[in-house]
């Protein structure tokens, strides 16, 4: 019997709920003893198949900026991992910062950026993050992206608390140290599944270009247009994992 694959879903990531077969729904708040808060994130936990494949899906999750620690974000991962998922995948909207980059452009994150997250581990646990996402979950999401037409970048994410946006010389001084991206979310979990041993997938959706003036609301309605694309692009990704 295959593992489950684990998914947290950030905002504009929802479509694929709708394609799961045998679907068990639970809320956050009887899982987790709590309820997300954000816009744009159901806070609902979705366990069923999809194209063949057994998946526990995470409709939303937890951030610092709503007065959680890094640890208590990192708890849907930990669930995931409890419940046999060796396959994560992360997901969230983002704001682009590297030039090149469009709104609607769908990240494949090749790094991160740490430096500014509080770790989610304690004690001497010396975490190596050489390597956060796996070379063949990347390949995976790569051939299907490309197959469903989606336009396409490979990455480095910059984490930042929140929830204020950052200052135009915040962003300048993050693309200055190598982030293409920049978010409130990812970088908790996928340090804390690199110390659980799963294999993580990261992918960004680009909803607001980082240098122009923008708001929570841009950013859902922007994520809204792809949730289509998106759902496509899961569907027939999950086959290669």
């Amino acid at each position: 019997m295959n593992s489950p694959i684990g998914f947290i879903l950030g905002s504009g990531w929802g479509k694929i709920i709708t394609s799961v077969e045998n679907k068990k729904v639970l809320s956050f708040e009887k899982i987790f003893g709590n309820k997300t808060t954000v816009p744009g994130h159901s806070g609902e936990v979705i366990i069923g198949t999809l194209n063949g494949r057994d998946v526990i899906i995470l409709s939303g999750r937890f951030h610092t900026y709503e007065g959680y620690s890094t640890y208590d974000v990192a708890k849907t991962v930990r669930y995931l991992n409890d419940r046999g998922a060796k396959k994560i995948i992360i997901t969230a909207a983002c704001g682009g910062l590297n030039p090149k980059y469009k709104v609607g452009d769908l990240v494949i994150l090749k790094d991160i950026i740490t430096m500014f997250c509080k770790s989610p581990l304690t004690g001497p646990k010396f975490q190596d993050l050489s390597q956060p996402f796996s070379k063949e979950l990347i390949k995976a999401a790569e051939i299907t992206a490309k197959a469903n037409k989606l336009r396409i970048q490979k990455g480095v994410y910059a984490y930042t608390r929140g929830p204020h946006f950052e200052t135009f010389s915040d962003k300048k001084m993050l693309y200055k140290l190598g982030a293409d991206v920049v978010g409130m979310s990812t970088v908790p979990e996928v340090i804390m599944a690199n110390h659980l041993g799963m294999e993580v997938l990261g992918l960004s959706l680009v909803t607001n270009l980082a240098f122009v003036k923008h708001d929570h609301k841009e950013v859902l309605a922007n994520a809204k247009k792809q949730e289509e694309k998106l759902g496509n692009f899961f569907y027939k990704l999950i086959k290669f994992l």
